[in-house]
């Protein structure tokens, strides 16, 4: 098959595609309404992931326990280092 014969067949065909999808349009304007938005709303999605920052994984409960552990700990030492003498504070 020679390229000239593969282009006119492609030419051939273009204007029967497009009027198929312009009639299933004007016979299903909602779903086509709703695919195109679907498809608009997944293609802007997946560009956002891609463009946006990694997040940083939050600590799991438990560490953030420890944490809250260790801060109300030295709060409570601070508090009782002014409180008790300075002998016993040693």
């Amino acid at each position: 098959m020679s390229t000239v014969h593969q282009k006119s067949s492609v030419q051939k065909k273009s204007p029967c595609i497009t009027e198929d999808a312009s009639g299933w349009v004007s016979d299903y304007p909602i779903s086509s309404v709703m695919i195109v938005f679907g498809v608009g709303l997944g293609a802007g999605v997946a560009l956002g992931n891609l463009l946006s920052e990694p997040t940083t994984a939050r600590p799991t409960l438990g560490r953030r326990t420890e944490l809250a552990a260790e801060q109300v700990g030295r709060q409570v030492l601070d508090a009782l280092g002014g409180v008790l003498p300075a002998s016993w504070a040693k």
